[in-house]
């Protein structure tokens, strides 16, 4: 026999010794298997379950964004006809960064603990850890599914864990309807501020295009007096035209229009103030028609919708953590592993034992 084939029948011999070894010591491997499957079993059904619930919400459709999207405001917005202020995927990137925001998510969690619920205050806030802490811990039971995540996915699923079922389902619903208000009043605060200012921008234009025409009037007005009294002086009451000393395209000289047509000018500019200056000046009355229909314009907020809650959180019927039967399974395998290590180091020891009295018996 070479050496390489007594190696192998060695390795043979020594694989049939541990399975005997462990066949001798059974007692080990059933005892610690029983005793980790009791242990992890004990695990499972005492620690404190952890129940897990969802919001999913879906995208609204364009004709539910259409009472903040109307033509009146599109000159407040500076967008083209053809465009809208707020599409309804911007709608829903604008939710989802909110429901996602962790300053939200501290204001919601400052509003739990200032009302002391005195069922879900102790699960939610230890005294032993900083509020920091436990901020962090509560922020930790919150997960969401990105529809970015997956491309044929359009849902926003937001989940929660506590060990209360119930109390998971009232918290996810809450945290919800008070993200979706949030929202609500933000975005109109925002849209209510942005009307605002473009009517201030407009009204400061009105105001400059005024103020630039009762310049221009005055100068004119102090024009015509001029020449009326060049007019009056010379006794230049009618119009008076030379045709073979004015060249063509010269500006004759304003007295020669004559006294009484200068005189007449300077009555009608007057009189423009008690007809309404406003339609005289050029654009005015167009911008001003612009600032009145904004101001006269509502939006119906209470039917602008930005996201469609399609499921609210619903109590769950089953724990997520523990998972019994896994638990249970692995403790079966560890429980197994180490009987078969306690086995084979228990028969080493009593070979080790019974070499040593041999040792002896010979010497």
């Amino acid at each position: 026999m070479n050496q390489g084939q007594y190696n192998h029948a060695a390795d043979e011999i020594d694989l049939f010794d541990l399975i005997d070894d462990i066949k001798e010591k059974w007692y080990w491997l059933i005892g610690t298997g029983l005793v980790s499957v009791v242990l992890a079993g004990l695990y499972a059904f005492m620690a404190t379950p952890t129940f897990q619930t969802e919001v999913v919400y879906k995208p609204v459709t364009e004709a539910e964004l259409l009472p903040l999207n109307q033509p009146r405001l599109k000159d407040v917005f500076d967008i083209a006809a053809d465009k809208s202020y707020m599409t309804a995927e911007q709608a829903f990137k604008d939710v989802r960064a909110q429901a996602l925001s962790g300053s939200l998510l501290r204001e919601f969690y400052n509003l739990l603990l200032s009302e002391k619920d005195p069922q879900l205050l102790p699960l939610i806030f230890n005294e032993k850890i900083s509020p920091e802490q436990n901020f962090s811990k509560f922020t930790e039971r919150f997960s969401s599914v990105d529809p970015g995540a997956k491309q044929n996915d359009v849902f926003l699923r937001l989940k929660f864990e506590l060990s209360d079922a119930a109390l998971a389902s009232a918290v996810l619903n809450r945290y919800s309807d008070f993200m979706l208000q949030k929202h609500r009043d933000e975005t109109r605060e925002a849209v209510s501020m942005r009307i605002e200012a473009k009517l201030d921008q407009w009204r400061i234009q009105a105001d400059e295009m005024r103020t630039k025409y009762l310049a221009e009037k005055e100068r004119r007005l102090l024009t015509l007096e001029e020449a009326a009294a060049v007019a009056a002086s010379i006794n230049q009451q009618r119009p008076l035209y030379d045709a073979e000393r004015v060249s063509v395209g010269a500006q004759p000289p304003l007295y020669m229009m004559g006294e009484k047509a200068l005189r007449s000018e300077i009555t009608q500019l007057k009189g423009r103030a008690q007809r309404g200056e406003d339609a005289y000046i050029a654009g005015l009355p167009e911008l001003l028609w612009k600032i009145k229909t904004v101001e006269e314009t509502q939006i119906a907020w209470n039917r602008v919708k930005y996201i469609q809650l399609d499921q609210s959180a619903i109590v769950p019927l089953s724990a997520i953590k523990p998972r019994k039967l896994l638990v249970l399974a692995l403790g079966a395998v560890a429980g197994g592993m180490a009987g078969i290590m306690f086995a084979l180091m228990a028969a080493a020891q009593v070979r080790r034992r019974q070499r040593k009295l041999n040792e002896k018996a010979r010497s």
